[in-house]
């Protein structure tokens, strides 16, 4: 299952089509807070490049963390966090070739994983965990 299309179309509507690619979703030289300092962004588009990044995470598992974290700013996105979810659109040009790969098996096995920092939000100390759940080899939620 691949999206790419979609992406496709995602990164024309941003003018992003034409961006250099990067190899990693998220920049970990650079912390994200609230209150970063910058001025404000179009909070409008923000929040429809999110939304857009969180349906595309849908075939790409890879996106989740990144999407969730510049999601927390939503309400009052910053050039910085603008910054941010153009980088991670540099990242999903660099796969839009990805997607998920689903295989029949005989026996499938449930599996989970699942992993948190503690207090690694630097504006209210939050802690922020993840799951991931698998069916044989294919990941389902």
């Amino acid at each position: 299952m691949s999206q790419n299309r979609y992406i496709h179309d995602l990164l024309s509507r941003l003018n992003m089509a034409g961006a250099k690619t990067v190899h990693t979703p998220m920049s970990m030289s650079t912390k994200l807070m609230l209150d970063d300092g910058s001025a404000g962004c179009d909070a409008t588009e923000y929040k429809r490049t999110i939304g857009s990044l969180q349906y595309l995470s849908l075939t790409h598992p890879d996106l989740g963390f990144a999407v969730n974290r510049l999601a927390q700013f939503m309400h009052k996105p910053s050039v910085t966090h603008w910054q941010h979810v153009k980088r991670l659109l540099r990242y999903v040009k660099q796969t839009i070739h990805f997607g998920l790969l689903l295989r029949r098996q005989s026996t499938p096995v449930l599996r989970g994983f699942s992993d948190a920092d503690w207090g690694g939000d630097l504006d209210d100390r939050k802690s922020t965990t993840a799951y991931i759940i698998f069916l044989g080899d294919n990941p389902i939620s």
